[in-house]
């Protein structure tokens, strides 16, 4: 499951609204965060991760339709945003959109190749389709990338699942 991810965004009022849109959705506040989102894209239409994190709140709410109608548009104003694909992936997996979810995946790696989170779901989709080796090749670089970020509980939960599906004696890659 994706965790939410903040990224930068410019000094604005709308950043400012966004900031503490952010601070109200990590305290799971998703309706909150939803009014403060929208107040941003009125102050400024034209802001891609404004919409992006809305499609969160929406997503959160359980409207998946709004949410994705979001991503897109965040992918429309900023076509090099790669949390948007990550995220509209997410929401393509959820679907069973796989091809579809493995494209978002490719292109937010493409743009952020050591985005742990899109290898870590690239490798679930790739469970559902291949199986489990398939995903593993994923599942690895993801907890490679964990480990080197020092995001040590997502390394730890990489490697439950790989553990599970892996005789550790077995691999050879000498990647971790």
């Amino acid at each position: 499951m994706p965790q939410f991810l903040y990224a930068p965004v410019k000094d604005s009022l709308a950043s400012d609204i966004i900031s503490s849109a952010n601070l109200k959705y990590k305290q799971g506040d998703y309706l909150e965060s939803l009014t403060a989102y929208n107040e941003a894209i009125q102050i400024e239409p034209d802001n891609a991760m404004a919409f992006c994190c809305r499609g969160v709140a929406y997503y959160r709410l359980g409207d998946e339709e709004n949410a994705k109608i979001d991503y897109n548009r965040s992918i429309e104003l900023d076509p090099t945003l790669a949390v948007a694909y990550y995220r509209r992936g997410f929401l393509r997996y959820v679907a069973k959109e796989y091809v579809m979810a493995i494209a978002d995946y490719n292109k937010s790696i493409e743009l952020n190749p050591t985005f742990a989170l899109a290898y870590s779901n690239r490798g679930y989709v790739y469970r559902d389709l291949y199986g489990e080796q398939e995903a593993a090749i994923d599942w690895r670089f993801a907890a490679k990338l964990f480990k080197e970020q020092g995001n040590i509980k997502k390394y730890q939960s990489t490697m439950n699942v790989l553990n599970q599906i892996i005789d550790m004696g077995s691999w050879g890659s000498g990647m971790l």
